[in-house]
Formats: C-alpha cells, sequence, structure tokens
C-alpha cells in the first residue's frame, strides 16, 4: 500500500485526501493551522503535528498556494518526491479526456467558455483544476471532458503532466514574491507544454512575445490566435472579424456577435474555439454556442446602472495586465477602484497604457501606497480609503453622470479578503444598497 502526504487541507488537499482514501492509500496530512477537518468525516486518514527530515512516503501533494520556500517543504523535499494535484491526476487519471488552459489573464473566462460550449453541444464537461472542486475527487466520481484551470503554482511542482489539447493565454509579471523572479514564473508557465509530443495540440497567443519566442521548445502541433496579424495556422481578427486558417480561411464570427466585451476576450474566444475545434467538436456548434456565452462574475460584470453611472465588478483582475484590458475596454471618464495585496510588481504600466481614459483613482489595502505616488507622478486625481464601504461611498461622492465606476484592483485580495470572489460579492452589494438613493 502506498504511503502519501497531503500537505494543506484547503478545497485542493480535501480533494486529494478523499480520493486517495477511496484508491486504497495509505494517507497521511499536514496543516499548520488544523488537525482534523469535518469534510473528511468517513475517510480514513492519520493527521500528523510535526514534520521531520527523516520522513519518507511514495510521493507528497501539496496545496499549490504553499510556496517553495517554506519551511515545511524544505524539510520535505530531502527525502521526498513534491508534486501538486495536477501531476497526480495524470498519473493515476491518464484516460480521462482533457483540456488544459494556462496563463496569467483569462483563463477562468476561456475555461468556462469551452466547458459551457461543450455543454450546450451535448457533451458533459466540468470545468476543474483552479476553478471549482478539486481536479481528483471530480476524476474520481465523474466521466467527461474535464476543462483544466492550470495556475503557475500547480504547475511548479509538475514532471510528467501532459494535456492532448492545451492552451497558453498569455505570460506577464506576476507572482512574483512567490516564485522568486519573472523568470521563474515563465519556465514554470511553459510546463503545461513541455512534455507534449507531435501527436498534441499547443494552442498559443501569436501577439504574446514571450511564447512567441519560446515557440522553438514546443514540440506539440502548433495553432495560433492574433487580434493584430494573420497567423499561419489558427484565428485571427480581420475587419473586426474573427477567421479561422486550417488549409482553408472560414469566417467565424463577428466582434459583435461576442457578449463578452473587449480585444482581451476576442483572445480568449480565439483559444476557447481553437481548443473546441482541436478537440473535434463541429464548427458550426461551437460558433453557436459561443456567441450565447456572457461574461463570467467577476470578470468585467456588469453590476447597475445608477443615475447614468455604470458599475463594474472586475475583482479577478489581481495583476496589473489585467487591470489594464478592463481599462482599455472602456473609452474615458472611468473612476478605477484599485489596490490590495502587494506582489513585488511594476504599476507603472497601468498608468502608462490608460492614458486620458481615467477620470480618478480610489486607492485601497497594501499596495495604495504605491499607487498614490504613481497617482502623483502621472497627475492623476486619487482618494485613499480605509476599505470597501468607504471606496464605493467615496465613487458615489465624485462620480457624473455616464462615468464607470470600476473595481479592477491590479492586486490580489489576500490580506483583506479571502479571495477575489470575496472582495467582488463585497463591492457588489456594497453598490446594490445604494441603487435607490
Amino acid at each position: 500500500m502506498k504511503k502519501v502526504l497531503v500537505y494543506g487541507l484547503g478545497i485542493t488537499g480535501i480533494s486529494t485526501v478523499k480520493t486517495l482514501d477511496k484508491l486504497g492509500f495509505k494517507v497521511y496530512t499536514f496543516d499548520k493551522n488544523k488537525i482534523n477537518d469535518e469534510r473528511l468525516e468517513g475517510y480514513n486518514y492519520s493527521p500528523i503535528s510535526d514534520v521531520k527530515i527523516e520522513d519518507k512516503y511514495d510521493f507528497v501533494v501539496k496545496s499549490p498556494g504553499i510556496r517553495p520556500d517554506d519551511e515545511i517543504i524544505k524539510i520535505l523535499e530531502k527525502n521526498n518526491e513534491i508534486i501538486t494535484d495536477i501531476e497526480l491526476s495524470q498519473r493515476i487519471f491518464n484516460d480521462k479526456k482533457t483540456i488544459a488552459i494556462t496563463g496569467t489573464n483569462g483563463k477562468t473566462t476561456t475555461t468556462s467558455l469551452i466547458t459551457y460550449v461543450l455543454n450546450e453541444s451535448g457533451k458533459k464537461a466540468i470545468s476543474v483544476g483552479n476553478i471549482g472542486e478539486g481536479i481528483l475527487w471530480q476524476m474520481q466520481n465523474n466521466e467527461g471532458v474535464f476543462v483544466e484551470e492550470i495556475s503557475s503554482f500547480q504547475l511548479h511542482n509538475t514532471k510528467y503532466f501532459k494535456p492532448h489539447i492545451g492552451g497558453i493565454l498569455n505570460i506577464s509579471p506576476d507572482h512574483i514574491d512567490w516564485h522568486g523572479s519573472f523568470e521563474n514564473y515563465i519556465e514554470d508557465k511553459l510546463k503545461l507544454a513541455i512534455n507534449q509530443d507531435e501527436n498534441d495540440f499547443l494552442v498559443i497567443n501569436h501577439d504574446d512575445e514571450i511564447l512567441r519566442k519560446n515557440k522553438d521548445k514546443f514540440k506539440g502541433k502548433i495553432y495560433e490566435f492574433s487580434i493584430k496579424e494573420e497567423v499561419q495556422r489558427g484565428i485571427y481578427l480581420k475587419n473586426d472579424s474573427l477567421y479561422l486558417k486550417d488549409e482553408k480561411e472560414i469566417f467565424l464570427l463577428k466582434r459583435e456577435d461576442l457578449k463578452i466585451v473587449g480585444d482581451h476576450n476576442l483572445l480568449n474566444a480565439s483559444c476557447a474555439i481553437l481548443c473546441l475545434y482541436l478537440f473535434g467538436l463541429d464548427l458550426d456548434e461551437i460558433i453557436k454556442h459561443t456567441k450565447t456565452f456572457k461574461a463570467i462574475s467577476h470578470r468585467l460584470e456588469f453590476v447597475k446602472k445608477i443615475k447614468n453611472v455604470s458599475f463594474f465588478n472586475d475583482s479577478k483582475a489581481t495583476n496589473v495586465d489585467s487591470a489594464i484590458k478592463a481599462v482599455n475596454s472602456f473609452d474615458k471618464n472611468i473612476i478605477l477602484i484599485a489596490g490590495g495585496y502587494d506582489k513585488k510588481i511594476d504599476y507603472s504600466p497601468l498608468f502608462e497604457n490608460s492614458k486620458g481614459k481615467i477620470k480618478a483613482m480610489i486607492l485601497l489595502g497594501q499596495t495604495k501606497g504605491i499607487l498614490e505616488n504613481l497617482c502623483k507622478k502621472y497627475k492623476i486625481n486619487y482618494y485613499m480609503v480605509e476599505d470597501m464601504n468607504e471606496a464605493v461611498n467615496k465613487s458615489f461622492e465624485i462620480m457624473k453622470d455616464f462615468d464607470t465606476v470600476l473595481l479592477s484592483p491590479a492586486s490580489a485580495s489576500w490580506g483583506m479578503y479571502d479571495n477575489y470572489m470575496q472582495r467582488g460579492d463585497d463591492y457588489k452589494n456594497r453598490v446594490l444598497e445604494k441603487e435607490n438613493i
């Protein structure tokens, strides 16, 4: 019987313990904050309260958010293989049908769109990975297509992971505090494709310089997508319409046909369409359902129009590049609510790429001092607040007809909220409370 340690009892850890127990593994658990978990009632596992260098397991499955420099990981890795649930899913469920998506931004939208189109087309599909329930428990209990949203944290401890169809949306600086450097972050993102061979398919963003530079490293059949120029094989934008080229050119849809707005969503949709096309779904079916897909919660989500002012929730913008895309989805007169946990990234591109669009900024969280200095440098009006309630109140004080109030923090939620969903819900609730003023 294989002996396994699961480190961290979050969503991933719970899913892993339940699955390994059902498969007959001897499961041990360690979590810095708890010994037992009520979600594991009825399952066989042995909690441990201390980790020693001499401890030996067949492998250790760590929760993806645990940092590589964590002191427990440093002890365990001396005698043990450290993996994530994504890697383990490859090893024990390698017969499952999967489509894997990574990238700095757009993962959730693209994963959700692929899952939506498959289900609407009559093929059961489940979004897993960095979205929804843990991947292992879903694979243990379900059949169908597993559409995997995969973070750099999950890819870091992979060795054999190899999706038959994989997509990389983009790579820009993010989580530098976790990975140690941008170079390390890039290396981990590219792990999605590194084990693919000529029988596999890789969909990449032609407009992303880092992905173009690394094309020679990929062995899978490459399809590209672009909104800037025609690609050799893949999807591109021409006359505000998307076209597919694979032997011949095929018209797909007009920009206005999509219910999700912005150039970034044209790229997300292009990646999703290519993955579905390579999966073998009928192209007419793909396009029909892509046209009906609506924005996901917390990603440029329309909240309410109050007194001719539109409120949008983009709480999922946890980095600069994502916030830039959100700002550039609007023409002007944006009141931007920004700030949060400091991931040690450069915020100046947000200001350089949004000139003339931001009317004022409302700053909160750990990064508000950094953003304040940049507001001064770029001569943007700003207001410092302590929490979301104060931020929303301030937006109502300063807004005028036809403004857009946009929560797009360019920062993670940690320190103020448990996650970006909680932050976005707080924003929405406080806006909706005021709709009758």
